[in-house]
């Protein structure tokens, strides 16, 4: 029997819902004689009790297998993604069907899209108004214009130039795809969000289809669609872009890295880190940028060869530092001196605190999940304690030195507020650090491709391009783009 997940991002919208889930009961009773089962998620960021219990009572009345809850706050990308979440932790589903609760989507269209997602082995099927056969009624010239226009921008972005409505939302995602994409179009939001998912699905090598349906006028209600969503879109599109080729980039690049041929949980970067292990001045700039949120017990997150740990300890900080790799631990030595250093990722060290603060300098990007790191991280806070994070910034800069690293990821601003957010964390600061290192990392990994770190590039980053920013940022009042980012997050007091 396959299963799927038929999901339902809303804003309490009680004047559709109704026949909106009845046309869901009407598809999934049809399906169900083709041992297909469903389950109905109803992901509300409106927060209506009052809804949330019609949910349940209409669920109940049309014999779905129905479950309503509130929404992270985080957008309709943020809801979508709710569900995702949902979906995976549940082994039996094996696609999530999206769609909209207005009513302009018609539920028992369902089986349209399900066929032709197994039948052409797609990663994601989108049920589209403008391909071949499909019709559009109850939408307004200007609506038109914009929907087309979209498809055109998105297509610069990284959509498959075949895909012509990538920003609806009635869809069909397999599993897997789910999977792959949700962590990398965390952040975008609103119609940003679904192409973004269709852009990184596609470098992910997914196959992205469309089928053909009948768009509806509005049940009930009014658009949700504005014109700061509009602008939000446009301004989307250079971030959906980076994101897009940081993903492509990736899958090149990540397993065939000279130094990372064993993937990136075996990769040993001692040599890097020993090159930077000789940057004091750049450690201290970026430090001098953290102390004043770091507390006087301190957890260090990816310790290396000690350098930040050294610093911590000179600072007058109680340090417990954690560095996983044995090759790594075993190499401290006198930088560890002052501080416990233990042989231990977070999950494996068993500290419990509390500590004032926990922090990842130039670390996160190598955890995979990082929202449960800094949700464990956050367990071992005190109350109103602090997660102090250094990232680098920019997915438009991924380049060969990110794939040799081992990096997941390079960071978008919103990005990590959402990541923040998805931990618990409030998000106490957040801003942009290096400003002219961007064009130099650029050259070197982006257009030259090195794949080592030089001793003489890296004394003059340490020696004169940290010192520059710095003054830049003094003079601009951390206004503008950087190669890093510094953000703090505090937990609840």
């Amino acid at each position: 029997m396959r299963r799927a997940l038929v999901l339902l991002a809303t804003m309490s919208e009680t004047d559709t819902i109704e026949s909106v889930l009845g046309e869901v009961a009407e598809a999934t009773g049809q399906l169900s004689r083709l041992d297909w089962s469903f389950r109905v998620l109803i992901v509300d960021d409106g927060g209506s009790v009052e809804f949330h219990a019609l949910c349940r009572r209409l669920g109940t009345a049309f014999g779905l297998d129905l479950d309503v809850v509130d929404g992270p706050r985080a957008g309709l990308g943020g809801a979508v993604l709710h569900g995702f979440a949902a979906a995976l932790a549940d082994p039996s589903i094996g696609f999530v069907v999206n769609l909209d609760a207005d009513g302009q989507h018609d539920a028992r269209q369902m089986g349209d899209l399900l066929r032709a997602h197994i039948a052409r082995g797609a990663g994601i099927t989108i049920g589209s108004r403008w391909t071949r056969g499909g019709r559009c009624y109850g939408l307004s010239p200007a609506r038109r214009v914009l929907s087309r226009a979209s498809a055109v921008a998105l297509h610069a972005a990284g959509v498959p130039r075949h895909v012509k409505d990538p920003t609806t939302s009635f869809r069909v995602y397999g599993r897997d795809v789910v999977d792959a994409i949700a962590r990398d179009i965390t952040g975008f939001s609103g119609f940003s969000f679904f192409g973004a998912a269709v852009a990184v699905a596609h470098s992910r090598g997914y196959e992205v289809v469309e089928t053909p349906i009948i768009f509806r006028p509005r049940l009930g209600g009014r658009s949700n669609l504005r014109a700061v969503q509009v602008r939000r879109a446009v301004r989307d599109l250079p971030e959906i872009a980076s994101v897009a080729a940081m993903v492509r980039r990736r899958e090149q690049g990540f397993l065939t890295a000279a130094h990372a041929a064993a993937g990136p949980a075996a990769y040993n970067a001692s040599r890097e880190l020993e090159v930077l292990s000789n940057t004091p001045v750049s450690t201290r700039i970026v430090l001098d940028a953290l102390l004043p949120h770091v507390g006087g017990r301190v957890l260090e997150v990816g310790a290396g060869l000690g350098l930040v740990t050294e610093q911590l300890v000179a600072a007058g900080r109680t340090v417990t530092a954690l560095e996983p790799d044995p090759s790594l631990h075993a190499r401290i030595g006198s930088r560890g001196a002052g501080a416990t250093v233990l042989n231990a990722t977070l999950a494996s060290s068993g500290v419990t605190g509390p500590f004032d603060t926990v922090l990842y300098v130039n670390v996160l990007e190598h955890i995979e999940d990082d929202a449960a790191e800094l949700a464990a991280a956050r367990g071992v806070l005190r109350a109103g304690g602090n997660i102090v994070i250094f990232v680098p910034a920019m997915p438009s800069l991924w380049g060969t030195m990110d794939a040799v690293s081992g990096h997941f990821r390079r960071y978008r601003r919103r990005e990590l507020a959402t990541v923040m957010h998805a931990a618990g964390l409030r998000t106490q600061v957040l801003h942009n650090f290096d400003p002219v290192g961007i064009i130099p990392y650029w050259l070197a990994y982006r257009i030259l491709r090195r794949k080592v770190l030089g001793g003489a590039a890296v004394g003059a980053y340490d020696r004169v391009i940290v010192p520059a920013s710095r003054v830049v940022s003094r003079v601009s009042r951390g206004r503008g783009p950087g190669k890093n980012l510094v953000a703090v997050g505090s937990s609840a007091p």
